[in-house]
């Protein structure tokens, strides 16, 4: 998939620098062009008595839309400074519709770029993330604000399961893959299965290599290690610039009881990573 048309959520575009750098980044990589859609949330309803709308709530409103004007204004000036084929929009969205709204918007460019939730800002990061993921049916890359700018896709580590998600990240990857100096497929605690094949991952890595990529294959063990951890520590000491793989193969209520590698990877990553849900 080409990553031409390339959009960024921003809701502060102080703090989401590295995104925005990011995103311009990409655009140089693929004469592509950038359109960051300045974020904010509307006020919610405060009832007064159970039936009157509490008489300030209007003038929240236009604080809430006075503030977005200015973040929008900021993207601009800091957006022109880099390039000239970047737009900026903004919208002013109850949270609630998050998901259907930015979803909406997000399926109309070929991928997506947003910050990684930190402590400062989980709940709008992660919503602005969610949405993304699940409702445009685009591939999403979460940026984390450790990130240095630099050449993205140089070094890839698609962390390959037989699962439909992670097919989908590989064909969403794809031409950042074709680029790439150099490919590894990492699988951790891999048994030979139906999924796997005899060898795990050998038939995917050579997919890959088929596509002229230069790949390497990793069987890792997880050595108490859990999943994330032993990706992570490998793209560190590989020197991976960009991690790829799927995102959320089972439910999000249950990654939120029981845990999982998507909600882990979102928490801690240092490195860049292309999900496809």
């Amino acid at each position: 998939m080409s990553f031409r048309d390339i959009l960024t959520f921003v809701t502060s575009q102080a703090q989401n620098e590295h995104v925005i750098a990011f995103a311009e980044q990409l655009a140089r990589q693929t004469a592509g062009r950038v359109t960051a859609a300045a974020v904010n949330w509307q006020p919610n309803v405060a009832p007064v008595d159970g039936y009157v709308v509490d008489p300030l709530y209007g003038q929240l409103v236009e604080d809430a839309r006075a503030q977005l004007r200015e973040e929008a204004s900021k993207l601009d000036v800091r957006l022109k400074k880099e390039t000239t084929d970047a737009t900026v929009e903004s919208y002013l969205i109850e949270f609630g519709a998050a998901g259907a709204e930015l979803g909406l918007r997000a399926r109309h460019a070929d991928v997506c770029i947003v910050t990684r939730p930190t402590k400062s800002n989980r709940e709008s990061a992660q919503a602005i993330l969610e949405a993304a993921m699940f409702e445009s049916g685009r591939p999403v890359i979460i940026v984390p604000p450790e990130w240095k700018p630099g050449p993205i896709g140089e070094h890839i580590l698609f962390a390959w399961k037989p699962t439909r998600e992670a097919a989908r990240a590989l064909g969403d990857a794809d031409e950042l893959i074709a680029r790439a100096k150099r490919v590894s497929v990492v699988t951790v605690d891999a048994k030979p299965s139906r999924g796997y094949g005899e060898q795990p991952g050998a038939d995917i890595a050579a997919h890959i290599a088929f596509r002229g990529a230069t790949t390497e294959l990793f069987n890792l063990d997880s050595g108490g290690r859990s999943e994330t951890k032993v990706i992570l520590d490998h793209a560190q000491v590989g020197g991976s610039d960009l991690i790829v793989m799927g995102g959320y193969g089972r439910s999000r209520m249950s990654e939120v009881i029981f845990g999982g590698v998507t909600r882990e990877i979102l928490r801690t990553t240092t490195v860049p990573v292309l999900m496809s849900h």
